[in-house]
């Protein structure tokens, strides 16, 4: 019953989303996973399990630095936080990018699966306006906000890098 009600709830963050993303951009998102389907593919979890065969890395290897996490902090307030407020935690209208909430949509997908997800729809009222790098900075801090830990070397926006590096709210 608890699960239920988490679903439920967090069903209706993701359909709100945020109040001034647009009708075409998330349509789009949707036409993409009906044509996922179409072509074969069985979602998210096929998905997944391909990704943790490819991936080297987790988000526990230390996959940014703390200064990029602070670039990425403020291009953050600038672009982000006002829908997904300061503190990360959404405004009602637009989903919590920390704790569960992060944990449950982003937890076993690839850091290239959350990068580009917020490149191709955010910020919501100019999608894919961001330099790759800037995108990139956005995601250490997201990390950096989850207590996930800093490294050595900065987050490549390169998309077979990231895509070889796994969320998971766990050591493993």
């Amino acid at each position: 019953m608890r699960n239920q009600s988490r679903i439920a709830a967090l069903l209706v963050i993701a359909t709100a989303a945020c109040q001034t993303c647009t009708a075409s951009s998330w349509s789009a998102s949707l036409s993409g996973e009906r044509a996922a389907v179409a072509a074969g593919s069985t979602g998210r979890a096929r998905d997944q399990d391909a990704a943790k065969t490819h991936v080297g890395l987790t988000v526990w290897d230390g996959v940014y630095t703390a200064e990029q996490a602070d670039r990425g902090k403020a291009l953050y307030g600038q672009s982000c936080a006002s829908c997904h407020a300061g503190d990360l935690r959404g405004d009602g209208t637009a989903p919590s990018l920390i704790e569960d909430e992060f944990s449950f949509q982003w937890g076993d997908t690839t850091v290239a699966e959350l990068f580009e997800q917020i490149r191709k729809l955010m910020p919501s009222d100019r999608p894919n306006s961001l330099p790759r790098q800037s995108y990139a900075d956005i995601v250490a801090f997201i990390l950096q906000s989850n207590k996930l830990p800093s490294g050595e070397k900065p987050l490549d926006p390169d998309a077979d890098a990231l895509a070889g590096i796994l969320i998971t709210m766990k050591r493993r």
